[in-house]
């Protein structure tokens, strides 16, 4: 793979990261969406899902390109270690 490709999924990680740390801004619009979206009853799954897509994203840019991308990793790994026990309460 090449190191671009591996940079490319790195910085669609942290998008993904950034979007959903940018939900909690305005969580009323973020829980209307993603209810429209999956329904009510499946809005942890799509964040959870983003979430994991992140940090799998992440750790690929982290073992295939340019080793800083594993400070991105570490708050992927965050981000989904946060939002999982969010939803769980």
């Amino acid at each position: 793979m090449a190191r671009a490709i591996a940079n490319l999924f790195g910085t669609i990680a942290m998008l993904l990261t950034v979007l959903l740390w940018l939900s909690l801004l305005d969580a009323g619009r973020a829980d209307r969406y993603v209810d429209h979206l999956a329904g009510a009853h499946n809005e942890y799954k799509i964040v959870l899902g983003t979430a994991l897509l992140a940090v799998v994203l992440a750790f690929v840019a982290a073992i295939r390109g340019a080793k800083t991308w594993i400070l991105g990793l570490a708050v992927s790994v965050g981000t989904l270690g946060f939002f999982t026990y969010a939803l769980s309460r």
